[in-house]
């Protein structure tokens, strides 16, 4: 097998908007890897808008350079993604996109609308038949299979269940819909360590499905009515709900990757943005300003999603003179199985070269 190409632009500092979007203008005419979009056509920019509170997420300034060139071509783009399980303002698609306006996604700041692909409340789900290790088929959003092209604008970060988190992610958890989000966690079941509970009960306010109760003074999470979204994990300040998970995360792991295929599937463009800057502990659904693990490292692009996350993967790792994602997630210490599985399945390649766009 070839290497894929992954194209990188250095940027050193994220808090200068308009240095950053003309990076990002340099990194999409240099790679060229929207230049086979056609007239006319949709072009759903996937993106996570950001949540209450959050400021990790891709600036929509900076998202802009990529929206002026779609249009440039006579494509007709927007941007997308689908709700969450757990409780926010993402939960159902009219509360996901007024968050979204507030954080500058809107039709008036940015001459596109954001669309929530699976539906006012993750109703709108199609099964695709996939025949892989754990799933057959997933249930995804279903105006995903009528993509022709599929543009990626990733957040690199840490993740508590996969270890790391960009493209792949983006894809896979991304375009789930909500029962194929359950589907991806169903292994996960968490439990609380009763020594360290003071029963502050924002696990059981933050449980998006109310498996989380008190007993014998402490908190209690059912099993049976547990969905292993980890909302409970980020929500303890106490490290009172154990995230030791084994095994299981590696399936977990594996079934965002089975998903990430699914999605990408039928697609026959695609171009993927992974923005290794504000680098943190936790993914951009949970991180609030936290302290960033390596300082910004830059743009990665690619049509191939393994490469483009191994690229950004690797140079994080070099900058932070070690393996980062294991030092600050030792129980999910997955991010390369996550990308060795994706290969083994045909998602992509783990050899590239990359080049530097001066």
């Amino acid at each position: 097998m070839s290497k894929s190409v992954v194209y990188f632009q250095e940027v050193k500092d994220i808090r200068d908007k308009v240095l950053v979007r003309a990076k990002f203008k340099q990194i999409i005419k240099g790679s060229g890897l929207c230049e086979g979009v056609e007239k006319g056509e949709l072009v759903p920019i996937k993106i996570h808008m950001g949540e209450k509170g959050n400021t990790g997420h891709v600036d929509a300034e900076v998202v802009k350079a990529l929206i002026d060139k779609l249009k440039s071509k006579a494509a007709k783009p927007f941007l997308t993604d689908t709700n969450v399980l757990y409780q926010g303002r993402r939960v159902n698609a009219v509360d996901h996109m007024m968050l979204a306006a507030e954080h500058g996604f809107s039709l008036s700041a940015l001459g596109v609308p954001v669309f929530i692909s699976d539906g006012l409340m993750g109703e709108n789900a199609v099964d695709v038949t996939i025949n892989q290790k754990h799933f057959k088929s997933v249930n995804i959003a279903r105006p995903v299979i009528y993509f022709d092209t599929i543009v990626s604008v990733a957040h690199v970060t840490g993740h508590m269940l996969t270890g790391f988190a960009a493209s792949i992610k983006n894809m896979g958890m991304g375009f789930a819909s909500r029962s194929g989000k359950l589907r991806q966690h169903s292994n996960i079941k968490p439990h609380v360590k009763v020594n360290n509970c003071v029963l502050c009960r924002r696990c059981i306010e933050h449980c998006p499905v109310k498996a989380i109760r008190e007993k014998d003074s402490r908190a209690f999470i059912d099993e049976a009515v547990c969905v292993g979204c980890g909302e409970c994990i980020a929500a303890c300040k106490f490290a009172a709900i154990s995230d030791d998970y084994g095994e299981d995360a590696k399936v977990v792991v594996e079934k965002m990757v089975e998903y990430a295929y699914g999605v990408l599937l039928r697609v026959k463009r695609k171009v993927f943005f992974n923005f290794a800057v504000r680098i943190t502990k936790n993914c951009d659904c949970m991180a609030k300003d936290e302290p960033r693990i390596v300082p910004d490292i830059g743009i990665f692009a690619s049509s191939d999603p393994v490469a483009c996350d191994k690229a950004a993967a690797d140079m994080v790792c070099e900058k932070a003179g070690g393996d980062v994602f294991k030092k600050v997630y030792p129980q999910a210490d997955f991010y390369l199985h996550q990308l060795q599985y994706a290969q083994d399945i045909g998602l992509g390649n783990l050899e590239y070269g990359l080049v530097r766009i001066q």
